[in-house]
């Protein structure tokens, strides 16, 4: 196992590469790392689910701020 939870045939460490893309142009790359198609995906899809939750827990701190701010407002409004 490694980076990922993948096995080493998933992720390959790159030193330098020649990468011919769809459209047939050659780039020249140094370093980085390659990942097969499936371990992509499943790093993507790892990524969104942490986004997701991220974004989740900070859904009940927003509402909270918000209400604390319009009681905030709301009793500075009324002492006047």
């Amino acid at each position: 196992m490694s980076l990922l939870g993948h096995d080493s045939s998933e992720l390959m460490e790159v030193g330098t590469a020649v990468v011919h893309t769809l459209d047939g142009e050659a780039h020249h790359v140094e370093g980085g790392a390659y990942l097969s198609p499936q371990a992509y995906l499943m790093a993507n899809a790892e990524l969104t689910r942490l986004r997701e939750r991220e974004y989740a827990s900070m859904t009940p701190v927003v509402v909270g701020a918000a209400l604390v701010g319009l009681a905030v407002g709301y009793w500075l409004g009324r002492r006047d």
